[in-house]
């Protein structure tokens, strides 16, 4: 593989939409992925501590023990825990309750960051147990062509010797019972083997309005950047 091709496909991006901005004849292909890329606003790594209190995520910590017991085959992922389904919010309401104030968070957090007036929704919501020795694969929960703006996790149970969250570049972050770990869903992330428990509620947020480019002319647009 050539050095340019070892280069970051987000660093390519920025260079080639810093070109368009400048002026210089581009590709239109590349044109849509600049605009594209202007409006994937990354958003710096957000933790919020006693998010519902000591009642409600005793009740959420309840409500996913009991939907494991309901459901124990979890789903094969990144995630080496039980975990339910990438699409459990349209499979059960009985997460609703905490899950839309948490999108109305987001939205409200997001939007002042950036000065946008986005109206946002959940793409993906899941509930996993990390026992001792689980862990999660260094990953991320989108690129530039994805509609989720927004990846996050609701600690509802945390013991006192369960593993961090790691993120690329970061120091590790170690959650506590009821709090809140919001980042851009580009951010890679990854769960060292834990030894104490861990319950949570994962998700993706978007945008409800969808981006044009479809995975063709993303792959066309990446294309043709990797063999300037």
């Amino acid at each position: 593989m050539s050095e340019k091709k070892q280069i970051n496909i987000d660093q390519l991006v920025q260079q080639y939409t810093h070109l368009h901005d400048e002026g210089y004849a581009i590709d239109d292909r590349v044109t849509k992925l600049a605009e594209l890329y202007h409006k994937s606003m990354v958003l710096p790594i957000q933790v919020t501590d006693n998010l519902f209190g000591q009642k409600d995520s005793d009740n959420i910590k309840n409500l996913i023990l009991d939907y494991e017991k309901k459901n124990p085959v979890g789903m094969d992922s990144n995630v080496k825990a039980w975990s339910s389904d990438y699409h459990t919010h349209l499979q059960t309401d009985v997460f609703s309750s905490y899950i839309n104030p948490i999108v109305q968070f987001s939205q409200d957090l997001y939007n002042n960051i950036f000065s946008k007036e986005e109206i946002l929704e959940v793409g993906e919501l899941w509930v996993a147990h990390y026992r001792k020795g689980d862990f999660t694969k260094k990953h991320n929960h989108g690129t530039l062509l994805d509609a989720y703006l927004i990846s996050g996790c609701y600690y509802a149970y945390v013991e006192d010797n369960a593993s961090p969250i790691i993120f690329d570049g970061q120091k590790p972050i170690y959650p506590k019972s009821d709090s809140l770990i919001l980042f851009s869903s580009q951010t890679e992330h990854e769960v060292p083997p834990t030894d104490g428990e861990r319950i949570i509620m994962s998700f993706n947020i978007r945008k409800t309005t969808r981006t044009e480019l479809t995975t063709d002319e993303y792959n066309n647009v990446l294309n043709f950047i990797l063999n300037q």
